[in-house]
């Protein structure tokens, strides 16, 4: 079963997965706090959005601020629209974002990166979204290789992050393991205008 079917059919009780709180909302914790250590967004992307959990709380958060979702799963989009998740919520990819250059200020991906088919382009599509200054949260996976030959997704380790996130135009600000070593927190910035 293709990645895309399998989570169109888990969009309906994704939101009530055991994931949610044993995973997922122990992962967002760590990214607002994160994102707390930077200022405050004006425009905030969520890329792989799923259900809009962490786009509710960021709403809480910052109740000013521009939200937009993306999510490869039209049923994820589907699900969020009905909990009434904030902002403009679009079935997109992080390969192809449907927004202007330098429109945001904090972008987030949270336990999905490890899914995308082209990881330098998603964070090179990120960074062209981001305004100068901006900040690009990316809280997943960072599994050794040698993991992959136990049947792991395939990802990028900790030095092939830092790799794709500078050869992109981003500044590693900070790399936080979360729950596990084997789950990273690395949060870059996009240099300021001159």
């Amino acid at each position: 079963m293709s990645g895309e079917t399998r989570f169109e059919r888990w969009s309906s009780s994704y939101e009530r997965s055991l994931l949610q709180s044993l995973l997922f909302d122990r992962v967002h914790r760590a990214v607002f706090a994160s994102a707390g250590r930077v200022e405050p967004p004006g425009a905030i992307l969520d890329v792989g959005c799923g259900t809009g959990r962490l786009l509710r709380e960021a709403h809480l958060r910052w109740p000013e601020a521009d939200i937009v979702g993306v999510d490869a799963a039209a049923g994820m989009i589907e699900q969020a629209r009905g909990l009434a998740t904030a902002g403009r919520l679009v079935v997109a990819t992080a390969e192809e974002l449907p927004l202007p250059s330098e429109s945001v200020d904090l972008a987030v991906s949270t336990m999905s990166f490890h899914h995308w088919t082209d990881k330098a382009a998603g964070i090179r599509e990120i960074v062209r979204v981001l305004r100068p200054g901006g900040n690009f949260i990316l809280a997943d996976h960072a599994t050794p290789h040698w993991l992959f030959l136990l049947g792991a997704t395939p990802t990028l380790n900790a030095e092939e992050r830092r790799s794709a996130f500078t050869s992109s135009g981003l500044t590693v600000m900070e790399e936080t393991p979360v729950l596990s070593r084997y789950i990273l927190l690395t949060r870059g910035q996009k240099a300021t205008a001159i």
